[in-house]
């Protein structure tokens, strides 16, 4: 499904466009959702996940991997992927890593949660 009817789109107030520091957003719902089998709640985690968990990653994010060109989907977008180790992450983007990221995917590339164009560099780590 689509986006949903919202009131409001809260980006985190020190989100960097050009680092991607904090590249996380809320949407406020119009109206309380119905909860069912398709629309449930998520619950937040209360530790640091550790490297191999497979997670669950989804959004409306840019479907394309190279180039300039953007294609977002109508439909919300999920995945399972494993969460990979820090330094295979910073190796494969040196000095882009803080401390607010981690890479989620697989090396071997093809599936992500968001278009950074890294797989050029022979990876397939996706940071989130």
């Amino acid at each position: 499904q689509g986006l949903p009817d919202h009131q409001s789109i809260i980006c985190h107030p020190d989100y960097n466009a050009s680092t991607l520091d904090n590249d996380i957003m809320l949407i406020k719902l119009a109206r309380a959702a119905t909860l069912n089998s398709y629309v449930n709640t998520v619950p937040l985690p209360t530790s640091c996940v550790a490297t191999g968990t497979q997670c669950l990653i989804s959004g409306w994010g840019n479907t394309l991997s190279s180039g300039c060109e953007s294609k977002y989907p109508d439909l919300l977008q999920c995945l399972y992927a494993p969460v990979l180790p820090p330094d295979e992450c910073s190796d494969a983007y040196p000095g882009q890593i803080t401390n607010n990221m981690l890479c989620i995917g697989y090396v071997e590339g093809g599936k992500d949660a968001c278009q950074v164009n890294k797989l050029s560099r022979g990876q397939g780590l996706n940071v989130i």
